[in-house]
């Protein structure tokens, strides 16, 4: 069982980051298509919408990198040192 949790933590830490940056860039996308939709009469108010996450993506960005590189680090700490 210890060895499959050994193979599974890779597996789970590339989904959630994955998962993580699919989720934002999909919420951009949504709203840069409600930009051409609404025209020149509210187009502005999605784009300040994007300008806004931009900004929050950048965050998260450097949020999970800061979670990788710690559980990745953690990961090989267990993997170099088992049991304790």
């Amino acid at each position: 069982i210890e060895l499959i949790s050994y193979l599974v933590r890779p597996m789970s830490l590339s989904v959630r980051l994955f998962a993580n940056m699919m989720a934002g860039h999909t919420l951009l996308k949504v709203l840069a298509g409600f930009i051409f939709s609404l025209g020149l009469a509210l187009g502005w108010l999605p784009l300040i919408f994007i300008t806004a996450l931009t900004g929050l993506e950048i965050i998260i960005a450097i949020l999970q990198a800061y979670v990788f590189a710690m559980l990745t680090c953690i990961y090989l700490n267990d993997a170099y040192h088992p049991g304790h």
